[in-house]
């Protein structure tokens, strides 16, 4: 019986040992090159993300700005509309031959009006020195209150006095007497003092203020700028209130997310009062 090789038996284990790292080197070559390709994916979709991510952003950014313009726009109509009613009944309440305005500057304007067709008659004659008068009221007397201007007119005269309490019933108490004789059926109106005006805040932003018989508000915020211009019949520019029949009205404000532009909203307002 021969004897076994040794050299066969070594040369198999070296073949089964070579044969294991041929395996292991084709099981592991697999793993790593899927870990790279892993990595690679990764990168790719990080890459992809990134861009999506500011895609969204920028998109944000865009409708943001969008809604500020609209904003502001929406803000700036209610202003205009806010100042076109209002002076188109200027000098309501007046007698012809009075100007109705206080000031008419270049950013700032100042003018009586009865804003909201707050009307009494006389139902006695009123003499001179007396402060109380009779009347009978067109609509609510709710609108006569202590500390208004109000404007009585007779056939041949008219003058201003303030009222020194609310209206009553039937009755209006002025805080000085009147100087003239006023038949029955003379006019009683209420004049409101009203004001227009830009106002800059240290540090906030600037805003529109309407301020009515004392009392301030805001209607707009953040306009750069308000310009107005008066006119005559002949369409001349004009600083006599009495001669002032157009005014020009233009409210600025600047364009977000836009540097150096602004929007502007522009108006012509015939007086007819005036």
């Amino acid at each position: 019986m021969k004897p076994r090789s040794v050299k066969s038996d070594t040369t198999t284990n070296t073949f089964d040992l070579q044969s294991d790292g041929a395996a292991e080197r084709i099981l592991c070559a697999p793993v790593g090159a899927m870990l790279i390709e892993l990595m690679v994916a990764t990168l790719i979709f990080s890459f992809v993300a990134a861009s999506g991510m500011r895609f969204l952003i920028l998109q944000h950014g865009w409708a943001v700005r969008q809604e500020e313009v609209a904003d502001t726009q929406q803000q700036i109509r209610t202003a205009m509309d806010f100042m076109e009613r209002e002076l188109g009944l200027l000098g309501y309440g007046l007698s012809e031959k009075e100007s109705g305005f206080l000031e008419a500057g270049a950013h700032r304007i100042e003018f009586l009006a009865n804003l909201n067709a707050a009307a009494a008659r006389l139902t006695a004659a009123a003499l001179p020195g007396q402060t109380g008068l009779i009347v009978r009221f067109d609509r609510r007397a709710d609108s006569f209150g202590e500390g208004k201007i109000i404007q009585i007119c007779g056939r041949v005269h008219c003058e201003q006095g303030r009222l020194a309490r609310d209206g009553g019933t039937d009755r209006l108490e002025l805080e000085d007497g009147i100087t003239a004789i006023y038949e029955v059926g003379s006019a009683v109106q209420v004049l409101n003092r009203v004001q227009y005006e830009l106002r800059f805040t240290g540090g906030g932003p600037s805003k529109l203020i309407r301020t009515v018989d004392g009392g301030a508000n805001a209607v707009a915020e953040g306009i750069s700028s308000m310009e107005l211009e008066y006119r005559d019949d002949r369409g001349e520019p004009t600083a006599n209130g009495s001669e002032i029949r157009q005014i020009r009205i233009r409210l600025n404000l600047p364009r977000p997310g836009s540097s150096g532009r602004s929007l502007t909203l522009a108006n012509e307002i015939y007086l007819r009062n005036e």
